[in-house]
């Protein structure tokens, strides 16, 4: 065809974002396909592995995005949080299975498990909140997948109080806490996958629609003394298991809202509301003017993590 190599202007970008998502994907499945086939061993075999050993697929994706997050910190700092929680709950079994130590107890791991689901409600909180108010703009599969992932955390932090003896039920309920844990675990797995299948069916569609290509959205200049500078605009960031997720801030009316109802101070800092558009006062008044001129180039971060992207 003739028009070929026009059309490769919008194959390209969506060859690239499709193999980068399924690579991703892949390997993630093959880690945790290496992971359950080491950890039957450790069940049946015992003698014939170490924790340690079958921790190794984890030990290598944990490293790696701690990696990602502190040296190259192209991730959000909740997520780097995230997974040196996992890494020292793995690091404190090892010590206390293979090495034997005392000092660490059980409790120790349950209480580092349970603060990383804590974590990971709070951020899913965070997200369906932000869409009831009207900062984050979620489409229905991911706001149908926040809510069954927020389902499956709390449900999690259930199942891991059972295994860890840390609920104890009174003398008068009599309930078989074995078959408990096993009816939640599939649970649990059904939720998120059914979730993280809604997000990946949005993101395959938008991958059709739009030709892979990030949205361009320009940001909002104000005028000042010294010149044009950006303000707080709408835009797009790819939150994790959520992919390409758009906020706007917050207007006047709700903003103010929001600081009656809850914490101004945390409420602000949460969910930013719309800077004003009048011009500063020192202005008015000056008989010459000369119009400043916008910059040459303009450092964004997105909020919820990723490299510098120079607009």
């Amino acid at each position: 065809d003739s028009t070929d190599h026009l059309d490769r202007v919008e194959y390209l970008p969506l060859l690239q974002r499709s193999l980068k998502f399924g690579l991703k994907t892949g390997v993630l499945c093959f880690i945790v396909f290496i992971f359950e086939i080491l950890l039957s061993i450790r069940l049946s075999k015992p003698s014939a592995i170490s924790l340690a050993e079958t921790y190794i697929p984890f030990w290598i994706l944990t490293i790696g995005f701690i990696s990602n997050g502190v040296v190259c910190k192209s991730q959000h700092f909740l997520l780097s949080l995230v997974w040196i929680m996992v890494f020292t709950a793995m690091l404190l079994s090892v010590l206390m299975i293979d090495y034997g130590i005392t000092a660490i107890l059980i409790s120790h791991i349950i209480s580092t498990i349970l603060a990383l689901l804590a974590i990971i409600s709070g951020i899913l909180i965070y997200l369906v909140y932000g869409h009831q108010i009207g900062y984050f703009k979620l489409t229905d599969g991911q706001l149908t997948a926040g809510v069954l992932y927020s389902m499956s955390s709390f449900l999690t932090i259930l199942l891991v109080a059972l295994m860890g003896q840390v609920i104890e039920l009174p003398e008068i309920i009599v309930l078989d806490l074995d078959l408990i844990i096993v009816i939640l675990a599939p649970i649990v797995v059904a939720l998120a996958g059914f979730g993280a299948w809604l997000v990946t069916r949005d993101e395959f569609d938008r991958l059709l629609r739009d030709g892979g290509q990030s949205a361009v959205i320009p940001m909002r200049l104000r005028l000042e003394a010294d010149g044009w500078t950006s303000v707080e605009s709408r835009g797009i960031v790819t939150i994790p298991m959520f992919g390409d997720v758009r906020y706007k801030p917050l207007d006047h009316e709700t903003a103010e809202r929001l600081s009656i109802e809850l914490c101004g101070a945390c409420c602000s800092a949460c969910y930013p509301k719309e800077e004003e558009e009048d011009l500063p006062h020192y202005f008015h008044g000056r008989n010459t003017y000369q119009s400043p001129t916008p910059p040459t180039t303009m450092a964004v971060t997105a909020r919820w993590g990723g490299g510098e992207t120079i607009v």
